[in-house]
C-alpha cells in the first residue's frame, strides 16, 4: 500500500512537512492453529520550505497463535532505521511486542 501525508507543525512560523509511505505486507497460516506475517516499509518525510528530509526503513515479522477461532497469542519484533539529512536524528530502533488478538 502506499500513501502520501500532509503534516502540520506546532511550531510558530514553521512549515510542515510531507510524508511518503509505502508498505509490502504478507501473511501465511503455517497450521490450522497457527499464522505468520511480515512487513517491509519505506517512508519519506520531505521538511516543506528546507532541503531537510528522512527516510525510514522498517522490517517487522511475528506470529499470532491461535488459541481459538476468536483470540490468539501475538508476537512481533520489529527493526527500524532513520536516515537524515539533518544532524542529529539518525537512529535504529528494535522493538519486540507481545499481545492478545480478539477478532469477531
Amino acid at each position: 500500500t502506499g500513501r502520501t501525508t500532509i503534516e502540520a507543525t506546532t511550531a510558530a512560523n514553521e512549515s510542515g512537512d510531507v510524508l511518503y509511505s509505502g508498505r509490502l505486507t504478507g501473511e501465511r497460516q503455517i497450521r490450522a492453529n497457527l499464522t505468520a506475517n511480515s512487513a517491509l516499509g519505506l517512508d519519506w518525510r520531505d521538511y516543506t520550505g528546507s532541503d531537510g528530509h528522512d527516510m525510514i526503513l522498517s522490517a517487522e515479522a511475528g506470529l499470532t497463535w491461535w488459541l481459538n477461532r476468536y483470540a490468539g497469542l501475538t508476537t512481533r519484533v520489529r527493526t527500524e532505521k532513520l536516515t537524515s539529512n539533518l544532524p542529529g536524528r539518525d537512529y535504529t530502533a528494535n522493538s519486540v511486542y507481545l499481545g492478545l488478538k480478539v477478532q469477531r
